[in-house]
């Protein structure tokens, strides 16, 4: 068999020997991003606990008057650790500002504020009124959605934050409730989470959302807030986080009992709405971010057109190509068998294999499709 896989070689075309070129080349990039990025989490030491330091929780809420009686109890019940929580109403029309002054009636942990009239950018603005009433230097932003908190989770990021950081992030995701859209709403959050980390890790550090993520609130202020990203319609604090986020300064906590789940009931504008976050964050890094994903993604693009054409021009070389992809195929199952665990997320896990290989196509279409939609907008309304 050696023997006729090098003569094979040896009398290849130019173009067949071109071709067989290029896959290897994608092969070996691809591999690359698996155990650089994808994987290199796996190899990071546990973070060691410093002296915990106080937490200030920020909830911006609109109608949620269910939500906060039932989710906000438990995070107000907890007693060992260190915290405070405030809540900005964002003009309400049901009875969550009624609500709200029960609950702070009953804790000394709880401030809250409203908007008084509906406003542009209101999150923006509630997260600004929020972020000023803070009374620690730590702020942890929480979804409301967020029922059954442990002392776990907030002492787990207590005692991860240091005052040479500036950020610590961790899991969020929503609960397994079955369905199509909960399934790949969940595999969306999990890759997003996993690919943030790979490029933190390798000193290319953003994230795509704000939601369980700390950081140190003199950096909001210092940067001027959410000035001129104010009329980024799609995220938030991502914005700002990614602004001054650093490898250095960073901590990432790889862990369950940190991570929170929404409860929430899932429908397709939900799954459509962290796709468009996701290309709103990243049509706003930093230009050698940007190289770093638009060449991850174009290879990702390329690499199965490109085992198609080896099989089909090359098949003499199917063993060869067999092995690698086989190689490929258990480093891949082997690291999201992992990651998956450390993180608690069940029921993804073949699933979110296909997904990751289907997903830079579907998201090549929708990114197209969204800008092209954004710019008939705004010719609309310039007309």
């Amino acid at each position: 068999m050696i023997q006729t896989l090098y003569n094979t070689l040896a009398n290849l075309h130019a173009f067949y020997l071109v071709l067989a070129l290029i896959f290897i080349v994608l092969f070996i990039i691809r591999m690359l991003y698996l155990f650089l990025f994808t994987g290199r989490i796996l190899f990071q030491k546990k973070v060691k606990q410093v002296t915990p330091a106080p937490l200030s929780l920020i909830y911006t809420v609109r109608n949620e008057e269910t939500r906060l009686k039932n989710n906000l109890v438990p995070v107000l019940s907890i007693n060992d650790a260190d915290f405070e929580v405030i809540v900005v109403d964002d003009f309400s029309q049901d009875n969550s500002f009624q609500v709200l002054g029960m609950l702070r009636g009953r804790s000394d942990r709880l401030k809250v504020s409203t908007l008084h009239q509906e406003t542009r950018f209101s999150t923006k603005m509630a997260q600004n009124l929020a972020l000023k009433a803070a009374g620690y230097e730590w702020i942890l932003t929480v979804p409301i959605s967020y029922e059954n908190a442990t002392s776990e989770w907030i002492s787990g990021i207590s005692n991860a934050l240091d005052n040479n950081k500036t950020v610590v992030i961790s899991y969020c995701s929503a609960q397994n409730k079955g369905g199509f859209i909960n399934r790949i709403y969940r595999i969306e959050s999990y890759l997003s989470f996993t690919k943030s980390v790979g490029y933190i890790l390798n000193n290319y550090p953003f994230i795509y959302s704000e939601e369980n993520v700390a950081f140190q609130k003199k950096k909001y202020f210092e940067i001027g807030g959410h000035g001129l990203k104010i009329t980024e319609p799609y995220a938030n604090l991502e914005l700002l986080i990614n602004f001054f986020i650093r490898k250095k300064t960073t901590t990432i906590l790889f862990q369950s009992d940190t991570a929170i789940k929404k409860t929430e009931d899932l429908i397709w504008n939900d799954y459509l709405d962290i796709l468009k976050k996701s290309l709103r964050i990243e049509k706003h890094l930093s230009a050698r971010k940007k190289a770093a994903l638009a060449f991850d993604e174009f290879t990702k693009l390329l690499f199965p057109p490109a085992i198609a054409a080896v099989l089909i021009l090359l098949f003499d070389l199917w063993p060869i190509i067999a092995a690698l992809l086989l190689i490929m195929f258990i480093a891949r199952l082997f690291i999201i068998k992992i990651t998956q665990n450390r993180l608690k997320e069940r029921k993804i896990f073949i699933s979110s294999l296909i997904y990751d290989l289907i997903i830079p196509y579907i998201k090549l279409f929708y990114r197209w499709y969204f800008n092209n939609r954004r710019q008939k907008q705004k010719w609309k309304v310039k007309v």
